[in-house]
């Protein structure tokens, strides 16, 4: 280059020598003045190359201006070539601040290994990282990134590392970036407790944010039961897998995960914070070291957009947990802990998330307390004075109906309330609108978590907030105590275990559970068959289509989940008598015109009076005697013994005339055991009104009241029209009371069924709930209303 350079003019040969030291600047000017030379026609195939070859130098190290002349030559297709097109399209693909960063990674790279080698060993790579003149936290993330790498450190992939850590796609564990003294490393679990308090308690944090941000997620996915389900496991709960079953355990299922992911997201989001600040240390060290131009603004956006997962993670969440709360039983949840819990993360939200906590997030968070107080001052007692402050500070001044069971209410916090939103658009609007993810969503995380506590605190209690507040403060005292009555306790109930039949039928369920997952793992055991790669993507094929199908399968159900309407549902109370005249025929008439008029009626709920005739059982099924049956007699018959009940002992003196002979001709079959237990009836209860009969269908759930009527008795029923048009027209059992006398014992409990309008109700409650969650004060949403 130096005898090319005395051919060229003064300035020419300055700008080349420079650009050939790394000048950017030079670079881009020898590029320009090639193009200029290839477009119009001097020595035009000669000059197109260069000028490629100079700007792609230049866009390299993040040149702006070189990037859109090197767009500007393939639009005219101008020294592109199959050997530059890679790295033309890479320039064009990549952002200035990343082209940056990669450039002084690059350059710091040399001047780590202070040659021109490309590979270091790791070894190599510490010692020359040790002999820099930088911070000890600098040198301990080159260090780290190094231990990310592995054992040989290249120049490409220390690059990657660093510009993926600052970027925020990359986290180092806590092992990886060490911040611990050689004598901590060195020294027992008790000495690292007794000796370093403060660095053992960073380690713990460290490492149980890093365990919430990595493993959180697949932790919450082992909780969801979404593994097949085993015929013969689901025998052994049978009986208690009832509709009421369900809809207790699920919502609170629901609600417990749902807040478990809260928590999660927010730990994950603490823990991306918090390496952030290695990623803005990291820049700071190109930027001192290197003197390169890097725009903090650029990286900290992109790292942010990076992560942005938990905060999708939490915002979707959110919507789940507060339906499930609404519909889930209230004595089975925390709610005291529930509270104390999400004051504390709204604290430790609003001080960890926000690196600027300006006038604006203040004020949301006060505005928030204030429109609040309708809440948290229900519960301040009824005093003269006290009773007058508080009705101003929370009762509206007006409310009006708006439609749709809304209803707008003017008061003091609803003013409040009305500001946030305006505040929350103040803060978004910050720094030409970067501050929508750098200020408003981390705030939002806060704003909501103190929404969750003002959920909960209409259920907390005086001895519940208590137990949360300072209850727990004793923890550290009492857990090694209730470690040892944990498994004191555990020992004692086996013991209990082993003394009852259910041992029995745990042991055995549990051995033929664990032969059938067995079975299913059979190509982990024994290996694969060799198979044709045909086969193989045909069975893939296979698979995909039936999980598809069972996907459809289940959304088509969504289809007929009876949600909330936003029409005024109309309520039609079918009298006795209108029905007796439209669709009961006389004993001279046709029942087919009778039976046409009446189809409209069919599904309607009725409610009507009568007289008990007659119960009758129509219909038995034992699913679990039909599945033991089906076996061989050699299982069948231990099965009995394991999943049945014992006949009950003949005694003569206690039993009537009629069950003893009973008991003493089953005893004679050879009958041991029995799973009468397991039956689900379906009865038909004959009631007369006037002179006509009904037929009413009832489940099982009814069993114990229909067993406790007699023939006689009046009765306020509730029932669907099923079979109607005939003298003896069919109706569905829905719920019934005895109105002539008091039926005894247990037999009064209204258990009742679960039916679609149990389901509407609960769903228009959780609507309810989230609505007023997002709306309250200034809207309340009644459904009742609706």
């Amino acid at each position: 280059m130096a005898d090319k350079d005395d051919t060229l003019p003064p300035d020419l040969s300055v700008w080349t020598r420079e650009a050939e030291y790394g000048s950017e600047v030079h670079q881009y000017k020898l590029g320009v003045h090639y193009l200029t030379l290839a477009e119009t026609d001097i020595d035009k195939e000669a000059s197109a190359a260069k000028a490629v070859t100079w700007l792609l130098a230049a866009s390299k190290q993040g040149h702006a201006e070189a990037t859109e002349k090197l767009r500007h030559c393939v639009d005219i297709n101008l020294g592109i070539t199959e050997k530059n097109k890679s790295d033309i399209k890479w320039c064009l693909a990549t952002s200035v601040s990343e082209k940056k960063i990669r450039h002084a990674a690059k350059s710091l790279f040399s001047k780590i290994s202070n040659t021109n080698q490309k590979t270091l060993s790791g070894v190599e790579y510490a010692e020359a990282v040790d002999s820099l003149d930088i911070s000890e936290r600098e040198k301990k993330l080159l260090l780290a990134a190094g231990k990310k790498i592995g054992d040989t450190v290249t120049e490409n992939a220390f690059v990657k590392t660093l510009s993926r850590k600052i970027h925020g796609t990359l986290t180092w564990t806590t092992e990886e970036s060490n911040e611990t003294s050689t004598a901590y490393d060195s020294a027992g679990f008790v000495k690292r407790v007794l000796t370093y308090p403060k660095q053992t308690a960073s380690v713990v944090l460290n490492q149980g944010l890093e365990y919430a941000s990595s493993e959180g997620l697949n932790f919450l996915l082992s909780l969801i039961p979404y593994n097949q389900i085993y015929l013969l496991v689901m025998i052994l709960i049978y009986s208690y897998l009832t509709p009421n079953f369900f809809m207790l355990v699920v919502p609170l299922l629901a609600f417990y995960i749902s807040t478990l992911t809260l928590v999660i997201a927010t730990m994950q989001m603490f823990y991306k914070k918090r390496k952030q600040k290695e990623s803005t240390t990291l820049v700071s060290l190109l930027q001192e070291q290197l003197k390169v131009d890097i725009d903090v603004e650029s990286t900290e956006s992109q790292y942010l957009w990076n992560t942005l997962t938990p905060y999708l993670v939490y915002f979707g969440t959110l919507p789940v947990m507060v339906a499930s709360f609404s519909l889930a039983n209230k004595s089975y949840i925390p709610c005291g802990e529930l509270f104390v819990v999400s004051i504390v993360m709204t604290g430790f939200c609003f001080i960890g998330l926000n690196d600027n906590h300006d006038l604006l997030t203040l004020l949301t968070l006060l505005a928030h307390a204030v429109a609040s107080l309708p809440v948290f001052l229900s519960f301040v007692p009824s005093l003269p004075v006290i009773s007058s402050l508080v009705s101003i500070l929370t009762k509206p001044f007006f409310s009006v109906g708006v439609g749709y069971g809304l209803t707008f209410n003017l008061s003091l916090p609803s003013v409040v309330h009305m500001l946030i939103p305006i505040l929350l658009f103040r803060m978004a609007m910050k720094g030409s609108w970067s501050g929508a993810y750098k200020i408003l969503i981390p705030h939002l995380v806060c704003y909501f978590w103190f929404s969750i506590s003002t959920a909960a605190f209409p259920h907390v209690t005086y001895k519940s907030l208590l137990r949360a507040t300072f209850g727990y403060l004793l923890l550290p005292v009492l857990i090694p105590a209730t470690f040892f009555l944990a498994i004191g306790g555990i020992l004692y109930l086996l013991y209990k275990l082993f003394h009852t039949e259910m041992t029995a039928k745990l042991v055995i369920t549990a051995i033929l559970f664990g032969i059938s997952l067995l079975l299913t793992q059979s190509k982990s055991l024994f290996g694969k068959k060799n198979k044709s790669t045909d086969n193989s993507l045909k069975s893939n094929k296979l698979k995909k289509a039936l999980m598809l199908g069972f996907a459809i399968l289940g959304l088509v159900q969504l289809l007929y989940i009876p949600l909330p309407t936003f029409t005024k549902v109309k309520h039609f109370d079918l009298n006795w008598q209108d029905f007796k005249e439209m669709c009961l025929p006389g004993p001279d008439d046709l029942w087919a015109p009778y039976q046409m008029r009446c189809q409209d009626f069919v599904g309607l709920k009725v409610h009507w009076k009568g007289t008990t005739r007659q119960v009758r059982i129509t219909k038995v099924e034992n699913t679990m005697e039909t599945v033991i049956k089906s076996l061989p007699s050699i299982l069948s018959d231990p099965l009995y013994s394991i999943y049945g009940d014992k006949m009950a002992e003949c005694n003569e003196l206690t039993m009537s005339h009629t069950a003893y002979k009973h008991c003493q001709s089953v005893k004679s079959l050879g009958r041991v055991h029995h799973l009468r237990s397991q039956n689900e009836y379906t009865f038909s209860l004959s009631v007369s009104v006037e002179s006509y009969q009904l037929n009413v269908d009832a489940g099982s759930t009814f069993k114990g009241k229909l067993m406790a009527l007699q023939p006689g008795d009046e009765l306020e029923f509730t029932a669907v029209l099923v079979d109607i048009g005939t003298p003896n027209p069919s109706l569905k059992l829905k719920s019934f009371n005895c109105t002539s006398r008091e039926l005894p014992g247990m037999s009064t409990v209204d258990v009742g069924e679960v039916d679609e309008t149990t389901v509407y109700n609960m769903l228009t409650d959780a609507l309810g709930m989230t609505l007023n969650f997002c709306l309250f004060p200034v809207f309340i949403y009644s459904p009742d209303s609706l």
